[in-house]
């Protein structure tokens, strides 16, 4: 697979070795936390799934489908929630996952969004960079 590349920034083992650094670090901080994951779909559906693998904690899991980008190669600035429902967080911890963060401009988005007196939005941060 690896020959129809030009380059690969991570390879199999890093990657893993980073999901196992990245779910002890969730899995400390969230120990005595009720949370709820949520995935901005679909960008993040595989990473979460193997995240979540690794996390040996009760929570609950959500999707989220959003758009900055509305077919374009850079974000439009303008976020699109395209569900009517949006996942219920009243009074959980919430840990947003997605997939590229170059702008911030959905991340920032969807924070605004549960930020509101009956959510508990704690944010957490991880790269895959060195």
């Amino acid at each position: 697979m690896q020959a129809d590349l030009d380059l690969v920034l991570f390879d199999q083992a890093t990657i893993l070795h980073k999901l196992d650094e990245m779910a002890a670090q969730i899995s400390a901080d969230y120990h005595d936390r009720e949370f709820t994951v949520i995935a901005i779909v679909n960008g993040s559906l595989m990473f979460t799934a193997d995240l979540l693998r690794r996390i040996p904690l009760p929570l609950r899991l959500d999707c989220l489908s959003v758009a900055s980008y509305h077919s374009g190669l850079e974000t439009s600035g303008e976020v699109t929630f395209r569900q009517i429902a949006q996942p219920d967080v009243a009074g959980r911890h919430i840990l947003l996952l997605d997939d590229i963060l170059d702008s911030g401009v959905t991340i920032n988005a969807i924070r605004q969004n549960y930020r509101r007196p009956r959510h508990k939005l704690s944010v957490s941060v991880f790269y895959f960079g060195k």
